[in-house]
């Protein structure tokens, strides 16, 4: 299944407790399907938004884009976004030795 970046630049004002909750509770369930693979924020960078990436799966460009246009944080009106296909070509094999314990770690169940 193909891999795509998703490019998140927040708008105005940090989200609300409540918007955090539903995006923890939209995103989550994304990860135990095998649909996102992975997500984090990007440190702020001068001059810059507020940004975030994420990797995710899904079988054509359109379907990846339908998929996080559901967001809630893209919804609100909270962030813009960008989804452009991603090719890898090289990769750490223990990549998971990248990731300290702060890294929340969600089992597939498909």
């Amino acid at each position: 299944m193909p891999i795509f970046a998703l490019l998140v630049d927040y708008q105005g004002d940090p989200p609300t407790d409540e918007l955090l909750d539903a995006h923890r509770d939209w995103l989550l369930p994304k990860f135990e399907q095998g649909l996102f693979i992975l997500s984090g924020v990007l440190d702020p960078v001068p001059g810059r938004p507020a940004s975030a990436l994420a990797f995710l799966q899904a079988d054509s460009l359109a379907d990846a884009e339908a998929l996080v246009d559901d967001e809630p944080f893209f919804r609100a009106g909270a962030c813009v976004h960008r989804v452009v296909p991603f090719t890898p070509r090289v990769r750490a094999t223990e990549i998971d030795t990248f990731f300290g314990s702060d890294t929340k770690a969600v089992q597939r169940t498909t």
